[in-house]
Protein backbone atom coordinates (compact mmCIF):
# COMPACT_ATOMS: atom_id res chain seq x y z
CA UNK A 1 0.00 0.00 0.00
CA UNK A 2 1.57 3.03 -1.08
CA UNK A 3 0.30 6.88 -0.59
CA UNK A 4 1.81 9.65 -2.30
CA UNK A 5 2.21 13.55 -1.74
CA UNK A 6 2.33 16.07 -4.45
CA UNK A 7 2.15 19.71 -5.34
CA UNK A 8 -0.72 20.80 -7.65
CA UNK A 9 -1.56 24.12 -8.60
CA UNK A 10 0.18 25.95 -5.73
CA UNK A 11 -1.26 22.90 -3.24
CA UNK A 12 0.06 20.07 -1.47
CA UNK A 13 -2.47 16.44 -1.95
CA UNK A 14 -2.34 13.76 -0.39
CA UNK A 15 -3.64 10.29 -1.75
CA UNK A 16 -3.19 6.70 -2.51
CA UNK A 17 -1.04 5.91 -5.46
CA UNK A 18 -1.63 2.06 -5.27
CA UNK A 19 -2.74 -0.90 -3.49
CA UNK A 20 -1.37 -4.50 -4.90
CA UNK A 21 -0.45 -7.75 -3.34
CA UNK A 22 3.39 -9.31 -3.62
CA UNK A 23 2.81 -12.37 -5.42
CA UNK A 24 6.14 -14.44 -3.87
CA UNK A 25 8.52 -12.39 -1.13
CA UNK A 26 8.33 -9.28 0.42
CA UNK A 27 11.94 -8.63 -0.47
CA UNK A 28 13.79 -5.62 -1.34
CA UNK A 29 14.17 -6.51 -5.32
CA UNK A 30 10.48 -7.48 -5.31
CA UNK A 31 8.95 -4.60 -3.61
CA UNK A 32 10.91 -2.10 -6.06
CA UNK A 33 9.72 -4.29 -9.10
CA UNK A 34 6.86 -3.33 -8.27
CA UNK A 35 6.84 0.20 -8.01
CA UNK A 36 9.42 0.48 -11.24
CA UNK A 37 6.24 -1.71 -13.08
CA UNK A 38 3.75 1.06 -11.74
CA UNK A 39 5.84 3.68 -12.57
CA UNK A 40 6.43 2.75 -16.08
CA UNK A 41 2.77 1.51 -16.84
CA UNK A 42 1.53 5.46 -16.06
CA UNK A 43 4.44 7.11 -17.65
CA UNK A 44 5.98 8.56 -14.19
CA UNK A 45 9.47 9.52 -14.60
CA UNK A 46 11.69 8.52 -11.47
CA UNK A 47 13.06 12.03 -10.74
CA UNK A 48 9.73 13.08 -9.97
CA UNK A 49 10.48 11.26 -6.56
CA UNK A 50 12.32 13.42 -4.42
CA UNK A 51 11.84 11.57 -0.83
CA UNK A 52 10.75 8.00 0.57
CA UNK A 53 9.31 7.58 4.15
CA UNK A 54 8.90 4.08 5.23
CA UNK A 55 9.25 2.14 8.24
CA UNK A 56 12.78 0.17 9.19
CA UNK A 57 12.07 -2.83 8.00
CA UNK A 58 15.50 -4.70 6.39
CA UNK A 59 13.87 -4.96 2.93
CA UNK A 60 12.99 -1.06 2.57
CA UNK A 61 16.22 0.58 4.05
CA UNK A 62 18.83 -2.25 3.75
CA UNK A 63 21.78 -0.35 2.44
CA UNK A 64 22.22 -2.24 -0.79
CA UNK A 65 18.92 -4.33 -1.63
CA UNK A 66 16.68 -2.01 0.03
CA UNK A 67 13.94 -0.56 -1.83
CA UNK A 68 15.37 2.75 -0.65
CA UNK A 69 18.74 1.87 -1.93
CA UNK A 70 17.45 0.96 -5.50
CA UNK A 71 15.31 3.99 -5.53
CA UNK A 72 18.56 5.91 -5.16
CA UNK A 73 20.01 4.30 -8.12
CA UNK A 74 17.30 5.60 -10.44
CA UNK A 75 16.54 8.71 -8.91
CA UNK A 76 19.86 9.98 -7.35
CA UNK A 77 18.54 13.20 -6.01
CA UNK A 78 15.93 11.21 -3.70
CA UNK A 79 15.96 11.50 0.40
CA UNK A 80 14.31 9.03 2.73
CA UNK A 81 12.67 9.52 5.96
CA UNK A 82 11.97 7.14 9.06
CA UNK A 83 7.64 7.40 9.51
CA UNK A 84 7.27 9.30 12.59
CA UNK A 85 4.52 6.91 14.07
CA UNK A 86 7.25 4.21 13.99
CA UNK A 87 10.12 6.34 15.66
CA UNK A 88 7.03 6.80 18.42
CA UNK A 89 7.20 2.48 18.97
CA UNK A 90 10.51 2.59 19.33
CA UNK A 91 10.59 5.34 21.80
CA UNK A 92 8.63 3.69 23.70
CA UNK A 93 10.89 1.28 24.21
CA UNK A 94 12.84 3.28 26.73
CA UNK A 95 10.02 3.46 29.01
CA UNK A 96 10.46 2.97 32.86
CA UNK A 97 10.32 -0.32 33.78
CA UNK A 98 7.62 0.38 36.23
CA UNK A 99 5.83 2.10 33.85
CA UNK A 100 6.31 -0.08 30.97
CA UNK A 101 5.00 -2.84 33.52
CA UNK A 102 1.72 -0.63 34.11
CA UNK A 103 1.19 -0.51 30.59
CA UNK A 104 2.09 -4.47 29.53
CA UNK A 105 -0.73 -5.13 32.49
CA UNK A 106 -3.17 -2.81 30.87
CA UNK A 107 -3.00 -4.49 27.54
CA UNK A 108 -3.41 -7.48 29.22
CA UNK A 109 -6.86 -6.49 30.63
CA UNK A 110 -7.58 -5.29 27.69
CA UNK A 111 -6.93 -8.40 25.69
CA UNK A 112 -8.70 -10.64 27.96
CA UNK A 113 -12.26 -8.92 27.64
CA UNK A 114 -11.46 -7.69 23.94
CA UNK A 115 -10.35 -11.33 22.78
CA UNK A 116 -13.71 -13.12 24.21
CA UNK A 117 -16.99 -12.04 22.64
CA UNK A 118 -18.85 -13.16 25.35
CA UNK A 119 -16.84 -10.82 27.75
CA UNK A 120 -17.47 -7.88 25.26
CA UNK A 121 -21.57 -8.50 25.24
CA UNK A 122 -21.26 -8.76 28.90
CA UNK A 123 -19.55 -5.31 29.00
CA UNK A 124 -21.64 -3.86 26.73
CA UNK A 125 -24.90 -4.25 28.32
CA UNK A 126 -23.09 -3.57 31.94
CA UNK A 127 -22.46 -0.20 30.45
CA UNK A 128 -26.22 0.56 29.58
CA UNK A 129 -26.86 -0.47 32.96
CA UNK A 130 -24.57 1.96 34.68
CA UNK A 131 -25.05 4.73 32.24
CA UNK A 132 -21.44 4.73 31.47
CA UNK A 133 -20.51 7.08 28.63
CA UNK A 134 -19.09 4.31 26.93
CA UNK A 135 -19.78 0.82 26.17
CA UNK A 136 -16.68 -1.02 24.74
CA UNK A 137 -12.41 -1.15 25.50
CA UNK A 138 -10.41 -0.14 22.66
CA UNK A 139 -7.95 -2.35 21.45
CA UNK A 140 -3.74 -1.06 21.72
CA UNK A 141 -1.84 -1.14 19.24
CA UNK A 142 1.79 -1.59 19.45
CA UNK A 143 3.13 0.50 16.62
CA UNK A 144 0.44 3.23 16.33
CA UNK A 145 1.19 5.36 19.92
CA UNK A 146 -2.23 7.05 19.27
CA UNK A 147 -3.34 3.80 20.44
CA UNK A 148 -1.95 3.86 23.42
CA UNK A 149 -3.44 7.18 25.19
CA UNK A 150 -7.06 6.63 23.67
CA UNK A 151 -6.68 2.48 24.72
CA UNK A 152 -5.67 3.78 28.38
CA UNK A 153 -8.33 6.56 29.01
CA UNK A 154 -11.11 4.17 28.22
CA UNK A 155 -9.31 1.46 30.27
CA UNK A 156 -9.93 4.31 33.17
CA UNK A 157 -13.12 5.51 32.16
CA UNK A 158 -14.80 1.98 32.29
CA UNK A 159 -12.41 0.54 35.03
CA UNK A 160 -15.48 -0.41 38.00
CA UNK A 161 -17.23 -2.37 34.57
CA UNK A 162 -14.09 -3.89 33.55
CA UNK A 163 -13.66 -4.92 37.45
CA UNK A 164 -17.10 -6.51 37.51
CA UNK A 165 -16.38 -8.55 34.72
CA UNK A 166 -12.95 -9.60 35.75
CA UNK A 167 -14.43 -10.41 39.46
CA UNK A 168 -17.24 -12.55 38.04
CA UNK A 169 -14.20 -14.85 36.30
CA UNK A 170 -12.17 -15.32 39.02
CA UNK A 171 -9.44 -13.28 36.79
CA UNK A 172 -6.32 -12.61 38.74
CA UNK A 173 -6.23 -9.24 36.93
CA UNK A 174 -8.99 -7.89 39.19
CA UNK A 175 -5.96 -7.29 42.05
CA UNK A 176 -4.40 -4.21 39.24
CA UNK A 177 -7.88 -2.59 39.22
CA UNK A 178 -8.38 -2.95 42.89
CA UNK A 179 -4.49 -1.41 43.61
CA UNK A 180 -4.70 1.94 44.44
CA UNK A 181 -0.84 2.97 43.17
CA UNK A 182 -1.25 0.65 40.00
CA UNK A 183 -4.44 3.06 38.76
CA UNK A 184 -2.36 6.08 39.66
CA UNK A 185 0.59 5.21 36.97
CA UNK A 186 -2.57 3.83 34.79
CA UNK A 187 -3.62 7.68 35.16
CA UNK A 188 0.15 9.03 34.81
CA UNK A 189 0.76 7.41 31.49
CA UNK A 190 -2.88 8.16 30.17
CA UNK A 191 -1.98 11.50 31.08
CA UNK A 192 1.60 11.59 29.02
CA UNK A 193 0.56 9.25 26.32
CA UNK A 194 -2.86 12.07 25.37
CA UNK A 195 -0.62 15.03 25.38
CA UNK A 196 1.72 12.66 23.05
CA UNK A 197 -1.41 11.99 20.90
CA UNK A 198 -2.53 16.06 21.06
CA UNK A 199 0.92 16.50 19.62
CA UNK A 200 0.59 13.93 16.78
CA UNK A 201 -2.61 14.88 15.30
CA UNK A 202 -1.50 18.88 15.51
CA UNK A 203 1.18 18.29 12.99
CA UNK A 204 -1.21 15.68 11.24
CA UNK A 205 -3.49 16.70 8.14
CA UNK A 206 -3.91 18.55 4.87
CA UNK A 207 -1.81 21.46 4.09
CA UNK A 208 0.65 20.60 6.98
CA UNK A 209 4.22 21.69 6.17
CA UNK A 210 7.79 21.08 7.83
CA UNK A 211 7.28 24.59 9.54
CA UNK A 212 4.28 23.82 10.96
CA UNK A 213 5.90 20.77 12.38
CA UNK A 214 8.85 22.69 13.70
CA UNK A 215 6.84 24.76 15.49
CA UNK A 216 4.85 22.28 17.40
CA UNK A 217 8.06 20.45 18.16
CA UNK A 218 9.70 23.88 19.55
CA UNK A 219 6.48 24.30 21.94
CA UNK A 220 6.40 20.18 22.83
CA UNK A 221 10.29 20.85 23.97
CA UNK A 222 8.80 23.50 26.10
CA UNK A 223 5.94 22.10 27.17
CA UNK A 224 8.19 19.27 28.50
CA UNK A 225 10.30 20.92 30.83
CA UNK A 226 7.27 22.50 31.98
CA UNK A 227 6.15 19.29 32.71
CA UNK A 228 9.54 18.03 34.49
CA UNK A 229 9.25 21.16 36.98
CA UNK A 230 6.04 20.62 37.70
CA UNK A 231 6.05 17.24 38.99
CA UNK A 232 9.56 18.06 40.64
CA UNK A 233 7.20 20.34 42.79
CA UNK A 234 4.42 17.66 43.28
CA UNK A 235 1.84 20.23 41.31
CA UNK A 236 -0.07 17.19 38.84
CA UNK A 237 -2.65 19.88 37.78
CA UNK A 238 -1.37 19.43 34.36
CA UNK A 239 -1.89 16.34 34.51
CA UNK A 240 -5.94 16.09 34.83
CA UNK A 241 -6.61 12.56 35.36
CA UNK A 242 -4.20 12.03 37.83
CA UNK A 243 -5.23 14.80 39.58
CA UNK A 244 -8.46 14.09 39.60
CA UNK A 245 -7.54 10.50 40.64
CA UNK A 246 -5.65 11.83 43.81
Amino acid sequence: MTFVRYEFSGIFHEDILFCKPIPSSTSGSEIFSMFDAFFIENSIPWNNCIDVCTDGAKAMVGNVAGVIARIKKVSPNCTSSHCVLHRHSLATKKMPVLLKQVLDNAVKIINHVKTRPLQCRLLKILCEDMGALFKSLLLHTEVRWLSRGKALSRLLELRTEVFSILKDNNSLLTDYLNDQEWLCKLCYLADIFSKMNEFSTSIQGKQKTIFDANDKIFALKKKIAFYIESVDNKDLTCFSLTSNFL
